[in-house]
């Protein structure tokens, strides 16, 4: 099993990297103190920032890879370019990348421990 939970990490990192990589980058743009670290024997990335004054700049830095992902997806969908082969492996790459957490959802609601304390 300890195994398998190694190759699902590798394999899920890419898109880990870069959905977490997103959420730095918006992040960033509200303050400096955002941080962004990769695991890569755990296979698993992170981006953390102290609660940002903004709500809309919050919404965006939590939701930033599902509305960057969506958009992506439409502009493929409205492309007609078939689903088959390596694009089926940049599908669920894309799907991977857009799904956001519970987490996500969360700080984008304000419903996170750390921005409840800070209000």
């Amino acid at each position: 099993m300890s195994r398998l939970r190694q190759l699902a990490g590798v394999i899920s990192l890419p898109p880990t990297v870069a959905h977490e990589a997103t959420h730095y980058a918006v992040a960033s743009l509200g303050t400096d103190d955002a941080q962004f670290a990769v695991e890569v024997t755990g296979g698993r990335a992170i981006a953390v920032w102290p609660p940002l004054e903004s709500t809309l700049l919050r919404v965006l830095a939590f939701l930033g890879p599902t509305l960057f992902g969506s958009l992506l997806a439409g502009v493929w969908l409205l492309s007609g370019a078939s689903v088959d082969g390596w694009r089926l492996i940049a599908a669920i790459g894309l799907a991977m990348y857009t799904i956001p957490s519970p987490a996500d959802v969360a700080g984008a609601l304000g419903k996170q421990d750390v921005q409840q304390n800070n209000e």
